[in-house]
This record gives structure tokens, C-alpha cells and sequence, in this order.
């Protein structure tokens, strides 16, 4: 058995407590097609401050924690420009990657994280305690519509604020039960699916 282990380095806490266990969900269902049997340990957020941080902060942090991660997530959020996340970041953060035998994967929810928890119905209800139906959620009629959704922090929390206890957990249940088939259907998710496996190909898990 192979032990796999993974870093996230977020924009901000609420992707801390909700891309963790999805991602760790993603891992784990992607290698059960594997031929070995691989453990896949938990998704760790790796933060020393709040807030984003920079290429070099980023990298400082990778550096930190060099030979315990076989992969890195990075995430950073689309935004409204859809080319400035590619040119701001990412293609300058390969290419100061160098070396590094972590594997880097960037993920990048168009305009924001939250679009992602939109696009299941039924885990939102299950998690907020609520039978409200779709429309009310804010979630569209299928799932790759929520990267049309203009502003789905907004979205999210308008449906929040109408509950009259604590939201903390949310985020984080969230990310336990958001369905994996319905978030292949969303675009960039699927583009994360894909550069996941790839990498784990590369890294000898098959």
C-alpha cells in the first residue's frame, strides 16, 4: 500500500475548512480506480497568516514543509477576470516552481469557491438543515451553471444570513458531502479532476 500525502495553500479560511475534505474525497475516489492500494491522509491547510499571500510566500511555505507533501493545491479564485488569475499567478508560480518534487496543482473555481457548494442542492439542505427548494438555494438546474452565477459568495450568503443559529460548520460539512458526479459537470472542476490524475500518473500511482 502507498501512503499519499497533500498540502492546500488557500486563499482565505473559508476555503480552509471547505476544500479539504473535498479534495481529500476527490483523491480518494480517484485512486480507488488504481490497481495498488494507495491511503489517502487527510488534505492539509498550510497557513502562517490570513489572507492570500504572494508567490514568494507561497513558495516559503512550500519550502517549510519540503518532503512532507507528495502534492500542493494551490487555490485562487477566478474572480470577474477570468485571465488574471492565469498570468497574476499561476503561469508565474510554474515557473518559479523549478525543481520541487511536489507536485503542483492549481484550483480555480470560477469567480469563487462558493460556486462549487451551489451545485448540489441536496448536500446545501442537508447541511444547513433546511427543505427549501433549489431556486430559493440559489442553485441552478444543473450544475455547470453555477460559472454563470455573478456573485456566488453573495449567493451563499443571503441563504445563510436567513438562518437563525450558527453557520460556522457549514463550510466544512460541505466539503464532506457536495456531490463529486454533480461537480464534474462544472468545468473547472473537472479541469481539477484531470490535472489530479495526471499528476498522480506522474508519480507512479496506478
Amino acid at each position: 500500500m502507498r501512503h499519499l500525502t497533500s498540502a492546500l495553500i488557500a486563499e482565505g479560511a473559508t476555503d480552509d475548512r471547505f476544500l479539504p475534505p473535498l479534495l481529500a474525497r476527490m483523491l480518494q475516489d480517484i485512486c480507488a480506480d488504481f490497481d495498488d492500494s494507495v491511503e489517502v491522509a487527510d488534505v492539509r491547510a498550510v497557513r502562517e497568516k490570513k489572507g492570500p499571500r504572494s508567490i514568494d510566500e507561497v513558495l516559503e511555505l512550500v519550502d517549510l514543509n519540503r518532503g512532507s507533501f507528495s502534492i500542493v493545491f494551490f487555490h485562487h479564485d477566478q474572480g470577474a477576470r477570468p485571465g488574471r488569475t492565469e498570468t497574476e499567478w499561476l503561469e508565474p508560480l510554474q515557473v518559479r516552481w523549478g525543481s520541487r518534487s511536489e507536485r503542483l496543482i492549481a484550483a480555480v473555481p470560477v469567480r469563487e469557491t462558493e460556486a462549487w457548494m451551489l451545485a448540489d442542492g441536496d448536500s446545501l439542505r442537508r447541511a444547513l438543515g433546511v427543505r427549501w427548494p433549489d431556486e430559493e438555494l440559489g442553485v441552478p438546474a444543473h450544475p455547470k451553471h453555477v460559472e454563470s452565477i455573478a456573485d456566488p459568495e453573495q449567493t451563499l450568503d443571503r441563504t445563510i444570513t436567513k438562518l437563525s443559529r450558527s453557520t460556522s460548520d457549514h463550510y466544512s460539512q460541505l466539503g464532506a458531502m457536495v456531490s463529486l458526479t454533480k461537480l464534474r459537470d462544472v468545468p473547472a472542476f473537472d479541469v481539477l479532476w484531470r490535472q489530479t490524475r495526471e499528476a498522480l500518473a506522474e508519480l507512479g500511482f496506478r
